[in-house]
């Protein structure tokens, strides 16, 4: 009997969070966007790592 009111929260829980998820449409994240921006960010690095500092 004690498994029940472990159990039956879990499956419960895991119900609504599996619902929410397929409602939702959630989606992975665009890799090409994270590419370009870590692109960037090295030319960045790059342009500051020969500047002159004071």
């Amino acid at each position: 009997m004690v498994f029940l009111f472990i159990l039956v929260p879990v499956i419960l829980v895991s119900g609504i969070a599996i619902y929410l998820e397929r409602k939702s449409g959630m989606t992975p994240p665009d890799l090409t966007e994270h590419a370009t921006k870590i692109g960037e960010a090295y030319k960045i690095s790059d342009i500051n790592k020969y500047s002159s500092g004071s």
